[in-house]
């Protein structure tokens, strides 16, 4: 049976495409047909031109099933900014139908594992009225939760638990990635985490230098 799973974080730079992507490769050493998605991405470059994000490319090359760019990151602005408000400058439309449509291709191909991964946290906006959550919860995504370990995380993992759950979100586990390698009392951190959020710790990943 085929599985689509959405990766959200607590935030902006806690490591989700490299968690994506981790998850793919794994995946797909076990034999398993997989497909990496990039819904929404800012801060692309011109390249043959086109836009293209990094983050894109990595999901694609650690993907077992090959598509065409445009499949994997149908939304691609130039700005490194909220992506409504690049859109709003480049003169496109981020809407639920629009993203529906545009995502439907990459959504149809037959795989064993789809991930998605999310841009910004969860509740990011694609207009004024709707969140790329509201699509999540439309389609019926399983979703992981990349908490990014530093300071202030803790209660930014509750809150965006406690958002999945309200919106009646399918949260099968979080994942800590220790991004700060700094952060002072990990593993204290770590286990609070454990101890207070109710979907299963399903990994760490250490800091890599």
């Amino acid at each position: 049976m085929s599985r689509k799973i959405f990766i959200t974080g607590t935030d902006t730079g806690v490591g989700k495409t490299y968690v994506c992507a981790s998850i793919l490769h794994s995946f797909t050493q076990s034999g398993l047909s997989t497909l990496g998605l990039k819904p929404i991405a800012s801060g692309c470059k011109h390249t043959n031109g086109k836009l293209i994000h990094d983050d894109a490319l990595a999901l694609s090359s650690a993907s077992s099933v090959k598509v065409h760019y445009d499949t994997t990151n149908p939304f691609a602005f130039e700005p490194a900014i909220a992506p409504h408000i690049a859109a709003q400058l480049s003169g496109q439309t981020l809407n639920l139908p629009l993203l529906k449509a545009k995502l439907q291709p990459g959504l149809s191909v037959t795989t064993d594992i789809t991930i998605i991964e999310g841009a910004g946290g969860w509740l990011l906006p694609l207009n004024e009225t709707e969140t790329l959550a509201d699509f999540v919860i439309e389609q019926e995504f399983e979703i992981i939760l990349v908490v990014g370990m530093r300071v202030g995380c803790l209660n930014h993992a509750l809150l965006t638990e406690r958002a999945i759950h309200h919106a009646g979100g399918n949260l099968i586990g979080w994942i800590a990635n220790c991004i700060d390698p700094d952060m002072q009392h990990l593993e204290d951190n770590v286990d609070t985490l454990k101890s207070i959020l109710t979907a299963p710790h399903i990994e760490t990943i250490r800091h890599l230098s």
